[in-house]
């Protein structure tokens, strides 16, 4: 008899469909048929304990519908066929368009031919589509005038859809190909054969909602020969002539074409059943992840997380909750049911950074230095061989040497000092090949890969590596295993199976396919064992019955989600075709969360909420599926849900005020006991002083902190390292004149200007600069020195990097204070001290020097006033404290005092800027020498030894400064 089997969706469907076998005359005559094969592993469980099954006794097959019907085509086709390979479609098509182009007035025609790399998105495309119409049993229809709805290109292969799908099958079957698609079609075109071939057994559908239209005949001819009997799981209401949920939509149009009601075997309870659902609000998934965590800790308290599921319609939530499971229960094992993007995993990672390396090499083969770095902090190589891992210090001290060099590395030429005290505790004779093995894997192998075939190897071989060098990683790391068999298993033989394996291609090309099969690919978790807490996606839920459910991320964009935008045939345009569209997808999402929610005794739902503030922002909004659970729920009491009646929950943290920029470092004991010591043992600088006085926090991590800066390879031109350069060519053109008395200004500046050219040509940063910025410092230096020897005031030099020594007592401590001054000469007035600045430098401001009410406030302080803001006053109005530094220091230290001070910027035209101006009376040059430098230095060195905190100074310096990422502070940018 013809009838259709429905299980009510509240009743755990396995057990029912576990009795169903068990019932059987002979279970090895049943086949089940599941959409998908997850299931069948439950089934077997259960019909392996079950008391009515006698044993021994053969189990029903249990196959997915896919499997099914591709077994089919193989067994009735006479010649087996063989499945294609994506890459081989999209090059099958591209022949296709390529030909049908000659076609005259078509859109084609006018379009210009695209290779092999940019055709791929849309062969791909393509063959999707070709197997979308083959699926649903649809012969399509030409589309034409389509340039206002689709892109020129996607027009001109909708013009001509026809055309391409009858050239599709006439080319695969000469080829002895198939598809999913086709092998449906197949079976379609010998359904007697079919029935022929299954004479004896029964099939059973269970658990299928929305049909395809090959799957819809074939069902329905199988089920009119009584082969074949539909087991739902659905609303028994579509039984009992009931008013059936909107969410069975699909259930109700599949009854209504084959004119049936269905039956509720063994007579289910049909009672309904209403679970305990709640909610659980959060700003992001954070704070979801917060509730989560909170919740299961309740249940774990009061009962077991026995038949407990995490479902997670974002699939990218999965590590954030394997992250925060042991937080809850350090003995938590979760079981993986899902499937997970291999594009996102971090062997991904590593195929990536190799096809980065490749693209970005030098045309003389070498490498560029941040995608190498890429690669050795890479955890899979820093993690390979034994378990001391020897590579870890080996690739520290490499990474190290990489910053130091330069912009493009030759890998090979690295040699590590084997015999340093640094690898002392590495052994030699394991690390070296190991290492060279990486090298020879990661960079060799790929740096000349010209076909599919030759790119299949060299991933082989990587895998390989991997494999044998880091097996008991996979033992502990299981996740990052089923990577690489995946990798190994589906990835490397499409590339070298593929007809034009061994066809030359280009890198891009060959990069671009490459891409596009990591990114189709997804790599399958399967639950062991079958019980305790599962971690499930969406789709993997289907059939499954669980008492708990934890539903993350019920937000409208992944219930029911969104399709992403298919440039080749939009949603809109599906309908044309007569293929599925949203509706159907939303009718999909729809079932699935219903059926598990119906199922369940309670259920947590998560999500995140926030106004959408326009089309184009990302805001997340609640699922419309969670709308119409809280809607269905005040329709139930009446009444609108308030945050007291329980139901909806909000995740919220302590909060506290915004700090306004980054924080300030306390002064601690331990802090002033580092202070005390540095000043002591190293002493002061002028420009240590200037770094106090601008911002104490970088003072604090330049000389206190420990930390130092990360080391980087200044790709445009280390500009310190060309000042230093330009210093070191001055002194060695001035050093013959110092206490002679010529007039520099006469000097003739060619050998100076020889000198620079030669020392930069010969210089390390010469050779790492790219030709354009090379040429326009050559040229910019040599401009700048000539006007720098033209712009020499009458003077006798006295020194060049002249170093001076002295000691400040400072509130009963003593300091060294030392410096090194660029230059000192005597002119007509007395000494003059100068210093030479390649950038920008600022003088302090004319005000200060006359600024009684400054000065009075540094002598108040150094008696013990207490001024908060005398610092950042100070720095205002100084700005560069290292001039007046520079003439304390050479006062002190030479027992004369100097008359000026200025910088010369050489920078800019090699000009004079002194400090102070000529008008200015030789009392008020003594004044500003003699009291003011002194007492300003004074004021800097004991507010830093009586501050309670070292505070941040943000502002322009920031964009130079090496520690704006332990500070905190985010440099401004250029204007």
């Amino acid at each position: 008899m013809r009838s259709i089997l429905l299980v009510p969706w509240q009743i755990d469907f396995m057990p029912v469909l576990a009795d169903m076998v068990a019932a059987s005359d002979n279970p090895a005559k049943l086949t089940i048929l599941f959409p998908h094969n997850r299931p069948r592993r439950h089934l077997k469980g259960l019909l392996a304990a079950h008391p009515a099954m006698k044993k021994p006794a053969f189990m029903p097959e249990m196959t997915s519908i896919a499997d099914f019907v591709s077994g089919l085509h193989r067994r009735l086709s006479p010649v087996p066929p063989v499945k294609a390979a994506q890459l081989d479609l999209v090059e099958m098509l591209r022949t296709i368009v390529a030909d049908l182009r000659g076609r005259k007035g078509s859109l084609l025609s006018r379009l210009p031919e695209l290779d092999r790399e940019a055709f791929l998105p849309w062969g791909m495309l393509l063959a999707r589509l070709m197997d979308d119409l083959l699926r649903q049993d649809l012969a399509p229809q030409d589309l034409e005038y389509m340039e206002g709805e689709v892109s020129a290109y996607a027009a001109g292969l909708l013009e001509q859809l026809r055309a391409i799908h009858h050239e599709y099958l006439t080319r695969l079957d000469a080829r002895g190909w198939t598809t999913p698609g086709l092998s449906a079609r197949f079976v379609l075109d010998h359904l007697d054969e079919v029935a022929d071939a299954l004479d004896g057994r029964t099939l059973l559908a269970a658990g299928f909602y929305a049909l395809s239209g090959t799957e819809d005949r074939l069902f329905r001819a199988l089920w009119e020969r009584g082969i074949l009997t539909p087991v739902l799981h659905s609303d028994p209401a579509l039984a009992e002539g009931g008013r059936a949920h909107w969410a069975t939509a699909e259930h109700t149009a599949w009854l209504a074409r084959w004119g049936v009601r269905p039956e509720i075997p063994f007579n289910l309870d049909t009672a309904p059943h209403a679970p305990d659902i709640r909610f659980c609000e959060g700003y992001d998934r954070h704070s979801q992840l917060a509730g989560l965590a909170g919740d299961m800790r309740e249940v774990k308290g009061r009962d077991s997380l026995e038949r407990t599921a995490v479902v997670l319609p974002d699939e990218g939530a999965l590590l954030p909750v394997l992250h925060m499971l042991p937080n809850v229960d350090p003995d938590l094992e979760p079981n993986i049911s899902m499937g997970y993007p291999l594009a996102r995993t971090s062997l991904a990672r590593l195929i990536e950074t190799l096809l980065v390396l490749r693209e970005n090499r030098s045309p003389d083969g070498r490498y560029y230095w941040k995608d190498l770095i890429a690669l050795i902090r890479h955890p899979y190589l820093r993690l390979l061989g034994p378990e001391d891992k020897p590579l870890r210090t080996v690739f520290h001290l490499w990474e190290a040497a990489i910053r130091q060099g330069e912009k493009f590395i030759d890998p090979t030429a690295f040699e590590p000092e084997w015999d340093g005290d640094a690898l002392k505790d590495v052994d030699r004779a394991v690390a070296e090949p190991l290492l060279a093995e990486i090298l020879d894997r990661c960079l060799t192998a790929f740096a000349s890969v010209n076909t599919l075939a030759e790119v299949g190897g060299a991933l082989a071989g990587l895998a390989g590596m991997l494999h044998a060098r880091g097996e008991r990683l996979w033992h502990t790391y299981l996740m990052d295993a089923e990577c690489l068999f995946r990798l190994t298993n589906s990835v490397i033989p499409q590339l070298k199976s593929a007809e034009t394996c061994f066809e030359p291609l280009g890198q891009s090309t060959l990069h671009s396919f490459l891409r596009r099969l990591l990114d189709q690919e997804r790599v399958s978790f399967e639950p062991d064992p079958l019980t305790g807490l599962q971690v499930l996606g969406v789709l993997e839920t289907r059939l499954l019955h669980f008492d708990k459910l934890f539903v993350l991320d019920a937000v409208e964009e992944r219930l029911p989600g969104t399709n992403p935008f298919d440039p080749l045939l939009p949603d809109p345009l599906r309908k044309l075709l007569g293929l599925p569209d949203a509706r159907e997808r939303d009718n999909v999402s729809g079932y699935n969360f219903y059926r598990l929610l119906m199922g369940a005794k309670e259920a947590v739902v998560y999500y995140q909420n926030g106004i959408q503030p326009g089309v184009l922002d990302g805001k997340s909004v609640r699922s419309r599926f969670v709308e119409q659970l809280l809607w269905e729920r005040e329709l139930a009491s009446g009444k609108l849900i308030t945050p007291e009646d329980g139901v909806v929950r909000a995740v919220t943290f302590p909060a506290s005020s915004l700090p306004a920029g980054p924080p300030s470092v306390p002064a601690t004991e331990a802090v002033r006991s580092a202070l005390a010591e540095f000043l002591t043992a190293k002493g002061l600088s002028p420009s240590g002083l200037d770094i106090y006085m601008n911002c104490p926090k970088r003072f604090f991590y330049q000389y206190l902190s420990g930390v130092r800066p990360v080391d980087a390879v200044d790709e445009d031109g280390d500009r310190s390292e060309f000042g230093s350069l330009v210093h070191d060519v001055l002194k060695e053109f001035l050093l013959p004149h110092v206490g002679t008395g010529e007039d520099l200004s006469a000097l003739d500046p060619a050998p100076l200007l020889a000198a620079f050219s030669e020392t930069f040509r010969a210089g390390p940063l010469h050779a790492r600069l790219s030709l354009d910025t090379r040429t326009a410092l050559m040229e910019a230096g040599r401009y700048r020195l000539e006007r720098f020897v033209a712009a020499q005031q009458p003077a006798t030099l006295l020194g060049l990097e002249h170093p001076l020594e002295t000691t400040l007592t400072v509130d009963g401590l003593e300091i060294p204070f030392k410096g090194r001054i660029d230059r000192v000469e005597r002119r007509e007035q007395g000494v003059v001290i100068l210093d030479y600045k390649t950038g920008g430098a600022l003088l302090p401001k004319a005000r200060f020097w006359g600024d009684v009410e400054l000065a009075d406030r540094m002598a108040g302080f150094l008696e013990g006033d207490v001024d908060p803001d005398l610092l950042l006053h100070l720095a205002d109005a100084v700005r560069s404290v290292q001039l007046p530094a520079y003439l304390h220091l050479y006062a002190r230290a030479e027992g004369e005092s100097p008359v000026n001070a200025g910088l010369v910027k050489l920078g800019e035209n090699g000009r004079e800027q002194l400090l102070f101006p000529a008008k200015w009376t030789e009392e008020e040059v003594d004044e500003a020498v003699d009291d003011t430098a002194p007492l300003l230095v004074r004021t800097l060195v004991r507010h830093m030894l009586t501050a309670s905190r070292f505070d941040p100074r943000p502002g322009d310096r920031c964009k130079w400064c090496d520690f704006t990422k332990p500070c905190g502070q985010t440099p401004p940018k250029d204007k």
